[in-house]
């Protein structure tokens, strides 16, 4: 942590390498015991990471003053070990067995594992006898929940008696599984299934009964609903840059004659809109809940909301 220039710049940077032991798992157990699971204190992980942050005053003179501030973070997160006897764990498995989070040594606390479009050993996607898209065991890396960095930029503009703040967040890196977006194909709901719906689709492919091109033929609902059984098709990229927050103020002039110290006004928006964001559907940040057995998985969950406010500010 520092400063220079008289204070016009300044800095801050962390390091850190810590590991965390016996977190808390519910451990499946034998049937015999009565119980699916027993909760014990079990593994170490290792976080090894950086946060910086960088900021300072790029314009001051008599009429304008120009405050900036950028930050950055990243996190290397790494399951060290569980138990005796165990290395992999998964801790959470949705009700189709389509997606499972799961604890394994060498990997990351938020790795997905789920089902992808099954190939011949040359490459080529296989379909069903049917002609119907064909979905491998569930058992294949699909990514993990954890980030590869954070990173944000802050602003403040001050002309006169006038007030300019924002705020940009970006994330970067990451995976996660959209069941929002899986039922809503599954289901006829969304812009993506109405593709075919008219026309049918041969799905192009080897077909596994002749081992040739696919010539048989299905419905857009036959497609979509085989599609959402193949768990890759709704992993997203969690990579966003929205503009967090936005407000202009101005510093009301001339109040003493009123009684006042101070008076001012501000108009706030948060979460205005994406700058840009991978994720079809939903907001990429809106995910289950925060737990670790819930990382990775959104279902269902509601937008972040926008909010626009007005702040009146007086000092008597």
């Amino acid at each position: 942590e520092g400063s220079m220039l008289n204070n016009r710049l300044n800095f801050d940077i962390s390091v850190y390498d810590k590991e965390t032991t016996d977190m808390i798992f519910n451990v499946p157990v034998p049937a015999a015991t009565g119980f699916q699971f027993f909760k014990e204190n079990v593994g170490k992980v290792s976080n090894k990471g950086v946060e910086v942050t960088i900021g300072g005053r790029i314009i001051q003179n008599s009429k304008m003053v120009w405050d900036s501030s950028l930050n950055y973070s990243t996190n290397d997160n790494e399951l060290i070990e569980l138990i005796d006897g165990l290395d992999t764990f998964t801790y959470m498995t949705t009700n189709d067995g389509l997606i499972a989070l799961r604890a394994q040594v060498g990997g990351t606390i938020g790795d997905i594992y789920g089902s992808v479009w099954e190939t011949n050993d040359a490459g080529q996607r296989m379909v069903r006898e049917d002609g119907r898209p064909m979905a491998s065991d569930p058992n294949q890396y699909l990514g993990s929940a954890q980030p590869d960095f954070l990173a944000g930029w802050s602003n403040t503009f001050r002309y006169g008696n006038y007030t300019l703040n924002f705020q940009i967040d970006g994330r970067f890196g990451g995976q996660f599984f959209s069941n929002t977006s899986k039922t809503m194909d599954g289901s006829g709901t969304s812009a993506r299934s109405a593709q075919y719906r008219d026309t049918g689709i041969t799905v192009e492919g080897i077909n596994s009964a002749t081992g040739s091109a696919n010539a048989e033929a299905i419905t857009g609902q036959e497609y979509w609903g085989s599609l959402t059984g193949i768990s890759e098709q709704y992993i997203y990229d969690q990579d966003n840059i929205r503009l967090r927050e936005l407000s202009i103020g101005y510093n009301v002039p001339n109040v003493s004659s009123i009684g006042l110290q101070s008076a001012s006004i501000q108009l706030v928006g948060r979460n205005l809109f994406f700058l840009s964001k991978n994720a079809d559907d939903i907001d990429p940040e809106a995910m289950l809940g925060t737990s670790i057995g819930v990382q990775g998985m959104s279902h269902y969950s509601m937008p972040t909301l926008r909010s626009l406010g007005l702040n009146l500010t007086l000092n008597f």
